[in-house]
């Protein structure tokens, strides 16, 4: 693989809005990638506007919708990627101007993981071209604020919305375990597993920027599948990912739960359409 090229891996479900708001932030930035991947979750291909973009678009369909293979897809992005700089972007993530042109400069560790910094937009985008974006992107209030570099013990704070390191790193580490499956962990075991390897954690200031969009707090239509998960990554790590979710569940009477537990969460309610509306999102940003 030849260094300093970067391969660009963004998995998508739907959101084709979103996706190509990505794709136009790429596309306008100081820099081209050598190659965008797109991995679709779906029965048939989306049309994806043709661009000035390398782009490589991938369909998988063995899996059941309501459950999306999440660690399978990235692996699989990761697989068919040319280069050596492996570059993750969530499809609500926008990439800056300098975001591509900054990580070619960047001196990669190539026995490290990062984080760039996710920026949360407080307002839709009507039209990316006139969008200020420095002047309505805030902070999510659970990430430090800091300047140039920042290496953490705090392995809690790599979220996958942004996140980039070395293809030899990431099959070192055999990826992301793919015994999670649908909504939540997957990345937080990552983490765990370079924790465990004594691998650096290092965010930078790369920054992306989140759009806003509707969501359900806590995501109750994913119930099982945070379930399913965190009992895996209990059995795992003996630590419960995902406490802030489980906590509401329990609270709304959907699961048997305690944080001090160590016996698997059981769900004793499920939830009806009813549930969903009552707890959905509609005017905030940090979704």
């Amino acid at each position: 693989m030849i260094p300093n090229q970067i391969s660009i891996i963004i998995i998508f479900h739907k959101r084709l809005d979103h996706l190509q708001n990505v794709l136009k932030g790429l596309e306008n930035g100081r820099e081209l990638p050598e190659e965008v991947i797109l991995i679709e979750m779906d029965y048939e291909k989306v049309k994806v506007p043709t661009s000035k973009l390398a782009i490589r678009h991938i369909l998988i369909t063995d899996f059941d919708l309501t459950n999306l293979p999440i660690a399978k897809a990235r692996n699989i992005g990761a697989i068919h990627a040319k280069f050596e700089t492996l570059a993750f972007l969530d499809v609500d993530c926008i990439p800056s101007y300098n975001y591509v042109a900054d990580l070619r400069l960047f001196e990669l560790n190539a026995n490290a993981l990062y984080m760039g910094r996710p920026m949360y937009l407080t307002d839709t985008l009507d039209n990316l071209e006139n969008f200020e974006f420095t002047s309505q992107a805030i902070l999510h209030p659970q990430r430090p604020n800091y300047e140039g570099v920042l290496q953490t013990s705090d392995y809690g704070l790599f979220w996958s919305l942004c996140f980039f390191m070395s293809s030899t790193l990431f099959f070192e580490l055999r990826g992301f375990d793919e015994n999670y499956s649908g909504y939540g962990a997957e990345d937080t075991d990552l983490a765990f597993e370079c924790q465990s390897r004594k691998i650096p954690l290092i965010l930078t200031t790369l920054t992306a920027y989140h759009q806003k969009h509707d969501f359900m707090r806590p995501p109750l239509k994913s119930l099982k599948s945070i379930v399913d998960n965190c009992n895996y990554f209990f059995s795992k790590w003996s630590i419960w990912a995902m406490a802030n979710h489980l906590e509401k569940f329990k609270e709304l009477g959907f699961i048997d739960w305690s944080i001090d537990d160590t016996k698997p969460i059981s769900i004793i309610k499920i939830p009806e359409y009813a549930d969903f509306d009552k707890l959905m999102i509609y005017d905030e940003p940090f979704a």
